[in-house]
């Protein structure tokens, strides 16, 4: 397994996409709200032990950024959520990209490959239009998703699931 230095390009940028920021704020809606209901929709990051050492990774990178895309895709989730906690949950995902220092770009869907948004989507996509834009920042897309997981490292981008952060930091 790669060492922490060569995962991370050593610090320099970190591209988290939709299912990242979903899990740490799920969890944190769920452990610090009270938000039971949502604790079925927690994937990987179910303990606080998991949940500090992802907040460790992120903290490694001197940037983060995510694509206007990923937004809006937390926008759909967060309606299915009850209405009468949205404003929490919103609140709480400012928080992470205030605390994170998150910065958040547009990529034009005209300026993606289209046979890659046919087959990932656009915001899989935006995200790895981010990962090449800034290709001289070694960048390192981090996700919950395999297919996105796979396309990265198939085009030569620095990618970790969600699930190797365990492994990577202590």
């Amino acid at each position: 397994m790669p060492s922490l230095s060569e995962k991370s390009g050593h610090g320099r940028l970190l591209i988290l996409d939709t299912g990242v920021i979903r899990e740490l704020v799920l969890f944190h809606a769920v452990q610090e709200f009270g938000f039971e209901r949502l604790r079925r929709e927690l994937r990987f990051i179910k303990e606080r032990e998991f949940y500090e050492k992802c907040g460790r990774f992120v903290a490694l990178f001197q940037r983060k950024t995510t694509s206007a895309s990923v937004v809006a895709e937390l926008y759909h989730w967060i309606r299915q959520t009850d209405p009468t906690g949205q404003k929490k949950i919103w609140n709480r995902v400012y928080e992470e990209f205030r605390a994170t220092g998150m910065d958040e770009e547009v990529v034009r869907l005209v300026d993606m490959d289209i046979n890659l948004v046919a087959e990932f989507g656009p915001v899989d996509v935006s995200l790895i239009e981010l990962a090449r834009l800034h290709f001289a920042d070694t960048p390192l897309v981090l996700t919950t998703d395999k297919p996105l997981h796979g396309k990265c490292k198939q085009a030569g981008l620095g990618v970790s699931h969600i699930q190797e952060i365990a492994g990577l930091v202590h």
